[in-house]
């Protein structure tokens, strides 16, 4: 055995472990009043968790609160609420940023303790629903529903424990959750998508699984309003992993783009970087076109200055059902 196989077992020992440990002391896991539905995975990397957060929060009427980590930001040892408009401080993720840009009136709770999160938001706000954001393999909060992403990009070479693969725990471990959603199926042939949603059904047979594909919303200007791409030309700059994605789906949504400037990932942009942008395309005659993620990045003072669009992404089941329908939830109960 290899070391890096012995070092599989290590990590998936410890993780049987810690959820044995919860399962015992189960007096440690709170229960909220509010019904908890966590959005998680079990691999490493983007698998579209946020698309589907967004989908989930546009579909549920009723009051709802997002617990999410905040992942390596200064908040993620303490705690932040991000409600309604405001200038919020940059070096929150991404992801909480986006959230709180796209429907500011739901709270958005930082902080690595979601068990703190979650009874500072009942005493707060008291929401109807928690949305716990990378909730799969947190346990010490009751979760009232389970929704798994995986990503049919993923090789099956690689659907190992780390550090022999990208999973964070074993492969079985999916049966445990109520709806497994396999993502970007449009990125891959057809013949991949059903070789892991065969062997999702192996492992989890009674658990609903719905193919879903990222697609692209559209652009939009840095007040929500829809853009149209016709008669411009782009300059295009990212500070993403995949660049050729957004570039892709710029040509999906029949972009000209002229001009690129691409960043490391998570690059939080300077004033001086944005100012160089701004001026390359005023010379050249052209519009500043972004990912959504990249746009939460830029002040809003300095945003105001620049003819810039974001493009919009979406994920979505193939099928064109919403997901609450998809996922057979009834809406007067919800979950």
């Amino acid at each position: 055995m290899t070391l890096l196989a012995i070092i599989s077992k290590i990590y998936s020992f410890l993780s049987f472990a810690e959820r044995k440990f919860f399962d015992i002391f189960g007096f440690l896991v709170y229960k909220p009043k509010a019904k908890v539905v966590s959005v998680g995975n079990i691999s490493m990397g983007g698998t579209g968790k946020t698309p589907v957060l967004f989908e989930l929060l546009s579909e549920i009427k009723t009051s709802v609160c997002v617990l999410t980590r905040g992942y390596r930001s200064p908040y993620e040892r303490s705690f932040y609420v991000l409600h309604k408009d405001g200038d919020h401080p940059q070096e929150l993720t991404d992801e909480a940023l986006m959230t709180n840009k796209r429907f500011p009136f739901v709270p958005v709770l930082v902080g690595k303790n979601r068990h703190h999160s979650a009874i500072m938001g009942e005493m707060m706000f008291a929401p109807d629903i928690f949305l716990l954001d990378d909730g799969f393999q947190y346990r010490r909060i009751r979760k009232d529903f389970n929704i798994l992403l995986f990503d049919a990009m993923c090789d099956p070479a690689e659907a190992c424990v780390l550090p022999m693969g990208r999973l964070r725990e074993p492969f079985e471990r999916l049966k445990i959750a109520d709806v497994i959603l396999l993502t970007r199926c449009n990125s891959v042939s057809e013949e991949r998508a059903d070789y892991w949603f065969n062997k999702i059904r192996s492992i989890a047979p009674d658990t609903k699984i719905i193919k879903t594909g990222t697609f692209c919303d559209g652009l939009f200007d840095n007040f929500g309003n829809r853009q149209s791409p016709v008669g411009k030309s782009y300059l295009a700059f990212s500070g993403i992993g995949r660049p050729q994605s957004f570039y892709a789906q710029l040509a999906d949504n029949n972009c000209k783009v002229v001009e690129s400037s691409e960043f490391k990932d998570h690059h939080r942009f300077t004033a001086d970087e944005l100012g160089t942008l701004r001026k390359r395309a005023e010379l050249a005659g052209l519009t500043l076109v972004c990912t959504e993620k990249d746009a939460v990045k830029i002040p809003a003072h300095i945003a105001e200055t620049m003819k810039l669009e974001v493009l919009r992404i979406r994920v979505r089941p193939l099928n064109k059902e919403s997901f609450l329908t998809a996922m057979g939830v009834n809406k007067q109960t919800l979950f």
